[in-house]
């Protein structure tokens, strides 16, 4: 089946094509199909792989732009997988479906390992290694993270991040590139095409150079998208190659209005800031989504024709503007990747799941874990109140006699910790219309057990309380569509937490009305 992925060939008939990649008997029907010459290659592949062959459709445009104002995205609950450990996951992490209804995971690290699980987020099994560094000179000398993988017929297309020239306590002098490689048995071996991508530069003593981290997604108007970082300027850029063959040297760089540069050693146009930045499609509207670095956090981006980026105002994860330092104090999300809920690929429903790397706060990198985090999104026929809000939820450890009512992931969720109760959404940024109030993640230590706090902008620090992070923000009056939340206390636990109700459903007793949040 790997012949499908680089077939080159157009034909006269399809007949003549289904019988020369063997396809005739798996698939009789092409045979009696009318298929124009010029896209019978696309249309057999299309079949396999989702891909849309008309050619008109390959060439055209995207539809009008979708009014971004109308979109509301609810970030759920987060699932802590992986870790803590050094370096748990290193990648934009990817995954695909099994014929025996499971899904495998690649975590990579330098090397690539694969991990199996029953569900899409069910990514805490043992991983087994999948891909290692290349032999010393070679491109991919450093490692070999492999950063996405798509199902094609038989095979799995893999797109590779290759580093080599690698001194990384000298500056973390590295050289990147991308490369692609093929499995035929999902993703356990792999056979290396070689690189597809590579930048201007050459590496360089005490440098960091080279073009990599891309993230590829099949836009299904016949081009995979490749949005990568380039590092001698820190830009996003992007390239593109066909699906009907990524080979090297088939992969062109947007650069000044066109796609005409090269792949290996062209120029690009800088379209943002590249840091951080994932790309998806949402099958909903047809457009690209990126994830990316905004006012507040972890940001939202849309694109119709792959080059015009615009992004939501709110972010999707509230962060401390000095999320750039290394913790301590502040927590740190790397990778973050979208991919759908039920299958796992990179092209979305309207239920998504936002991967990513996480460091709790006061945290080193021996305390690194793998995060999948609910994401439903929606869009009606005006602009949204609060477009985006994010789930805050109350954890309970008995052991500890602790409750954590906190937005972010709690290390040991489902297991030392015990999901007890959703409460509402949180802002991500303030309401500019209406008063509301900015909530903070605390935490002090009792005789014995920790006291997690929610409480108002500055309270914890005034309090002898240790501020974790921004937790989001509450209406101070109610609204419509909004639930009162309120502090209350565990005399016996010597513990705080948030409830929904006056009476703080008879665990413990008011301290005070925290705000209004959102019911849904």
């Amino acid at each position: 089946m790997a012949v499908l992925i680089f077939a080159l060939a157009c034909c006269n008939t399809t007949k003549t094509l289904t019988t020369r990649l063997g396809l005739n008997k798996r698939m009789p029907k092409m045979k009696q199909m009318n298929i124009p010459a010029a896209c019978c290659t696309l249309t057999v592949l299309s079949l396999l792989t989702g891909t849309v062959c008309a050619q008109s459709a390959i060439n055209s445009q995207q539809g009008p732009a979708i009014c971004i104002q109308c979109i509301q995205v609810r970030v759920g609950l987060p699932r802590v997988m992986r870790g803590p450990a050094v370096g748990v996951v290193d990648n934009h992490f990817t995954e695909i479906p099994l014929p025996n209804g499971g899904f495998r995971g690649f975590d990579a690290h330098g090397e690539t390992c694969a991990i199996d699980g029953h569900y899409p987020w069910d990514m805490g099994g043992p991983a087994r290694t999948v891909l290692s560094p290349g032999k010393p000179g070679t491109y991919d000398s450093c490692g070999q993270w492999l950063n996405h993988v798509k199902p094609v017929g038989g095979t799995t297309v893999g797109f590779i991040h290759a580093e080599t020239a690698c001194h990384y306590q000298a500056n973390f002098q590295t050289h990147l590139s991308t490369s692609l490689a093929v499995s035929t048995d999902y993703g356990l071996t792999w056979k290396s095409y070689g690189q597809i991508l590579t930048g201007t530069d050459t590496p360089t003593a005490n440098q960091q150079t080279g073009e990599g981290s891309c993230s590829t997604v099949n836009g299904q108007d016949g081009y995979y998208y490749a949005y990568c970082f380039r590092n001698r300027d820190g830009a996003l850029i992007v390239a593109r190659g066909p699906v009907s063959d990524p080979q090297p040297g088939k992969w062109v760089k947007y650069f000044q209005g066109r796609w005409d540069q090269p792949g290996l050693g062209g120029d690009a146009t800088r379209l943002m800031n590249g840091s951080g930045v994932t790309a998806a499609r949402w099958e909903t509207t047809g457009e690209l989504v990126l994830t990316g670095w905004i006012q507040g956090g972890l940001g939202l981006y849309l694109t119709g024709d792959h080059t015009t980026l615009t992004h939501l105002s709110e972010p999707l994860l509230a962060l401390d503007s000095a999320t750039s330092k290394l913790p301590p104090p502040y927590e740190r999300i790397m990778y973050p990747v979208l991919l759908d809920a039920k299958t796992g690929a990179n092209q979305l429903s309207n239920s998504w799941m936002l991967v990513y790397a996480y460091w709790p706060p006061y945290a080193g990198r021996e305390m690194e874990y793998l995060v999948f985090r609910d994401v439903t999104v929606s869009i009606s026929s005006k602009p949204a109140s609060s477009q985006i809000g994010i789930l805050l939820a109350r954890w309970h450890d008995a052991a500890l006699h602790d409750r954590w009512s906190t937005t972010a992931p709690v290390p040991g969720n489902y297991s030392s910790y015990k999901l007890e109760k959703e409460s509402g959404y949180l802002m991500t940024v303030a309401d500019a219309a209406k008063p509301s109030v900015e909530l903070e993640d605390c935490v002090s230590q009792r005789p014995g057990h920790p006291d997690h706090l929610l409480a108002e902008k500055g309270f914890c620090e005034a309090n002898n309380y240790q501020r974790l992070r921004p937790a989001g923000w509450a209406y101070t009056q109610a609204q419509p569509e909004t639930i009162p939340l309120y502090r209350c206390y565990n005399s016996k636990d010597q513990s705080h937490f948030a409830s929904n109700e006056p009476d703080c459903e008879k665990l413990g007793t008011s301290e005070r009305l925290l705000g209004y949040v959102l019911e849904r």
